[in-house]
């Protein structure tokens, strides 16, 4: 009587571990950095944990964000950005990234960012993401493909596991923002601009 009860303790341990593992299976991915446009907060032959789906609403900044390539020339391979506007913010790119008006403080970053991908100022659409690389001199991103929506986010990191020297969580920096200055207006009235680049990128992804 005790050992089929053990047996059935044991069968019914294996299959909730095995739901488990279905239910993680599913609820995250595992992606290998390839490029080299999210150096040096992540490096080619990072093994990271990504949580499926976008960050969660009104935490999104900072985070790094997996999304398919939306360019043609893309052949809709896995890119990982930075989320750094959100929606409704109005954003100058060029040297530096302006949030309504004001400098974003961002420690992350590797290089200034190009005038010549885009001048001007842009408001992001509801539900819209400018997402940019780390390497600003070497990636391909919102300067080149505009504003994602949020269903485009297949995934938000969370974890670094591999090298184990670099191992651990992967936390969004806190945002910070340089003077005090009025949110500027875009040029044409109140409706969200077209993004617009004004060079090809020549990075790496």
């Amino acid at each position: 009587m005790m050992q089929r009860l053990w047996l059935a303790l044991v069968a019914l341990a294996a299959a909730a571990v095995s739901v488990l593992a279905v239910a993680l299976r599913r609820g995250v991915m595992r992606v290998e950095v390839a490029g080299e446009s999210m150096t040096p907060a992540l490096e080619p032959g990072d093994f990271l944990i990504l949580r499926r789906g976008a960050p969660p609403l009104g935490a999104e900044y900072g985070h790094i964000v997996a999304l398919q390539d939306p360019r043609p020339e893309g052949d809709g391979r896995l890119l990982l950005k930075r989320v750094v506007g959100l929606p409704g913010e109005a954003l100058r790119v060029g040297g530096s990234l302006q949030v309504n008006g004001r400098v974003l403080i961002e420690p992350y970053a590797h290089g200034d960012t190009p005038t010549e991908q885009h001048r001007g100022i842009n408001r992001l659409e509801p539900g819209t993401y400018f997402v940019l690389g780390d390497h600003r001199g070497g990636s391909t991103d919102s300067r080149d493909f505009g504003p994602i929506p949020r269903a485009a986010i297949a995934g938000h990191a969370v974890l670094r596991y591999w090298p184990f020297e670099r191992a651990g969580l992967l936390k969004p920096p806190e945002r910070r923002l340089l003077g005090i200055g009025p949110e500027p207006t875009p040029p044409t009235g109140a409706q969200p601009l077209q993004w617009h680049p004004t060079s090809p990128d020549a990075g790496n992804p």
